[in-house]
């Protein structure tokens, strides 16, 4: 684009209120003056204004002269590049201000030049215009994100445009820098008429109960007086859906706006509600966006579409005051939305750290279950290695005790004169079942007139005698009775060294099934089997109470056999020791004198008794465990299964009062269910254990 010659006419006239310009004549000396940083400065003014560019595409001299002729109290310095920046603050003094810096696209590098003039402490914090002919800049990316540019103008400019922004962006300089009204006109004077002061719109400066006075004012200088409405609270004024007839401008009072949702109807807005209702869903023809409600008693004016229409013909005027109070009201309710978008966008962050940190106190919890698990079953086989040592004790006294008879018991047999007597003791010493007590008492009774020696009868019998007959034929042949014992005495010997063994064996067998830590893979587990291991195991708990078992065919459960294991364990010696305890709290209170005076338990006159069965549910395993002791309270019913509660406390015996909650939890991981039915005389333990963890893993 070429420019006309600075003397031409269209360049004759500034034309500060009008038209595209390239300023004054050159010929106006007193300008000139003023626009080169080499010409020195007004001597005791200390306001500058600074252009950079060389004029290589006439776009600084012209845009100087603009400026000067539009501020003629301001002292312009132009400079061609930032190259110059030093020999420009040279002539400065310290009290000098540099209210605003204009560049125009004849320099290289923008952000360059910003930066260069930050550096210095009079330019650290002036803003920045810049003058262009160009379409595309990529040089502001930094002084737009420091902020430090203010506008930028496209060439050709207007010289409204120019010196309004100019005027406005120095004026912003003024206040931030704590320069008062009167100081401000006394260093730029008055602003031209062109130049933007304070909002955009009429009434934006003014309060909001001053805004809806003057709007109501001017409805009222069309319409005539508008009669004033009182509502109640909880008045709708809107209906969210429905069609809207009318604004409600309101004069005194509070309403709130809501919006439904799924989740039923959510309050949208109170404070920031706003003295108008309705008015973006009546200009646009749309039914409520929102419910609106009266919060108090409310004084409104209804205004009408045709009302609005009519008083906005007649005078335009409303509209500037209505568009000031729909922009105030709007603008309340972005900033609203935008402050809970805000909220939102935390709570997610606190909610996503929230679930981070529960997870990993979940992956905590669980690995402190599993340790309290572990702690548990150690404890029980502390617990039961005392019943353990005394159960291995016995039969490995009666082998030892057998081994020493072995030897004597086979030194006679061989000796002795009745070779087939002695094998027909030890057959019979080998396969005679063991006889109760009342059979021995009477055999004794029947044989004494015999063999007249009782602890030879007692002998005898232990050996499987029990035929008068061939006691007869013992006592007659001396020989025979002596080879009769020897043999018998061996046979008892060997007897008791396979009993005793076997005795072992299970032991062992039961202790390696419990003890041994369970692997990661769920097993196939008999439950019967479990239990009769438990049984054997706990024999010395449930010493004095008759254990009753009764065992259906039942398919084979999914588990970890060491944690089944520790289920019944827990269960039938917690049955014992209510028992026991019973028992120990009557003795405790005297009551076992005479029998009159003696409180019965709360069985009655029954044995202690525990009742265990197992029976097929058809999609299931159920296990119940019974016991006739004095049964669970309430109180103590509701809290059985917290961790660390324990009914041991002031007994003898020591309890983590971990049990049940460990129980609970071994059943709840195989999907099962633990139920309590307890009342004096009678506690049911009964367990469901199903059985599609089968089915899943055969599937």
């Amino acid at each position: 684009m070429s420019f006309p010659e600075a003397d031409s006419p269209s360049a004759s006239t500034p034309g500060l209120a009008h038209g595209w310009t390239h300023g004054p004549s050159s010929l106006d000396a007193s300008i000139l003056e003023k626009t080169s940083v080499r010409s020195g400065h007004r001597s005791g003014y200390h306001v500058h204004v600074l252009v950079v560019g060389d004029n290589s595409r006439q776009l600084a001299g012209p845009l100087t002269r603009d400026l000067t002729q539009s501020f003629p109290n301001l002292c312009f310095d132009r400079i061609e590049s930032a190259k110059d920046l030093a020999l420009f603050f040279e002539g400065l003094d310290e009290e000098d201000h540099v209210l605003l810096g204009v560049a125009t696209s004849e320099v290289k590098d923008v952000d360059a030049l910003i930066d260069a003039a930050r550096a210095s402490s009079l330019m650290a914090s002036t803003q920045w215009m810049l003058v262009t002919d160009q379409e595309l800049h990529t040089d502001l990316a930094a002084c737009t994100e420091s902020g430090h540019l203010a506008a930028v103008v496209r060439f050709p400019w207007t010289v409204p445009l120019l010196s309004g922004q100019a005027y406005s962006t120095m004026r912003r300089y003024l206040e931030e820098c704590g320069y008062c009204t009167y100081e401000i006109l006394d260093l730029i004077q008055e602003p031209p008429s062109f130049a933007v002061q304070g909002p955009i719109l009429e009434g934006l400066d003014l309060n909001e109960d001053q805004v809806v006075h003057e709007l109501l004012e001017g409805v009222e200088r069309v319409l005539g007086p508008r009669p004033r409405i009182r509502l109640p609270r909880g008045t709708h004024l809107l209906t969210q859906g429905h069609r809207v007839e009318a604004v409600h401008l309101v004069l005194e009072g509070t309403v709130s706006l809501h919006r439904d949702s799924r989740h039923g109807e959510v309050l949208a807005h109170l404070a920031t509600s706003g003295p108008l209702i309705g008015l973006i869903s009546l200009a646009r023809g749309e039914n409520a966006f929102f419910t609106a409600l009266t919060t108090s008693e409310a004084t409104v004016v209804r205004l009408t579409t045709e009302q609005l229409q009519i008083a906005l013909t007649e005078d335009p005027s409303i509209s500037t005051v209505l568009t000031a109070l729909a922009i105030r009201s709007l603008t309340r309710r972005l900033m609203r939305a935008e402050d809970l978008h805000l909220e939102n966008a935390m709570l997610a962050e606190d909610l996503e750290l929230q679930k981070e940190e529960l997870a990993a106190t979940l992956e905590d919890l669980r690995a402190t279950r599993a340790e309290l698990v572990e702690r548990a079953r150690f404890a029980m086989l502390g617990e039961l290695s005392a019943g353990i040592a005394h159960e291995l004790n016995n039969p490995v006294t009666a082998l030892l005790r057998a081994a020493g008879h072995l030897r004597e018991d086979a030194e006679a047999v061989m000796a002795s004169r009745a070779p087939e007597a002695c094998r027909s003791a030890l057959d019979c010493a080998m396969d005679s079942p063991p006889l109760s007590t009342a059979r021995e008492r009477e055999l004794q009774k029947e044989l004494l007139p015999i063999l007249h020696d009782r602890s030879v009868i007692r002998q005898l019998i232990r050996a499987g005698l029990t035929d008068t007959a061939h006691a007869h034929a013992l006592a007659n042949n001396p020989d025979q009775l002596e080879a009769f014992q020897a043999g018998a005495r061996l046979g008892g010997s060997l007897r008791s060294v396979l009993a005793s063994g076997e005795r072992i064996i299970s032991l062992t067998q039961s202790l390696k099934g419990y003890a041994r830590p369970d692997a990661d893979d769920l097993k196939e587990v008999d439950v019967r089997r479990g239990i009769d291991d438990v049984l054997r195991l706990t024999s010395h708990r449930v010493h004095g109470i008759e254990v009753v078992c009764e065992y259906e065919d039942v398919p084979p459960i999914l588990a970890h056999p060491a944690k089944l294991q520790q289920v019944w364990t827990n269960l039938i010696v917690n049955a014992a020791e209510a028992i026991e305890d019973e028992e120990a709290d009557l003795k405790a209170q005297g009551q076992e004198g005479a029998a009159s005076e003696k409180k019965l338990p709360a069985r009655g006159h029954a044995e202690a008794r525990i009742t265990i069965t197992v029976a097929n549910t058809g999609d299931g395993v159920e296990v119940c465990v019974c016991d006739n002791g004095p049964g669970i309270s309430p109180q103590v019913l509701e809290r059985i299964m917290e961790p660390h509660f324990t009914t041991k406390a002031g007994r003898v015996r020591f309890g983590l009062g971990m049990g049940m909650s460990i129980v609970h939890s071994i059943i709840a991981d195989l999907d099962g269910q633990l139920t309590i039915d307890s009342h004096p005389g009678s506690t049911i333990m009964r367990i469901l254990l199903p059985l599609h963890h089968v089915h899943e893993e055969e599937s």
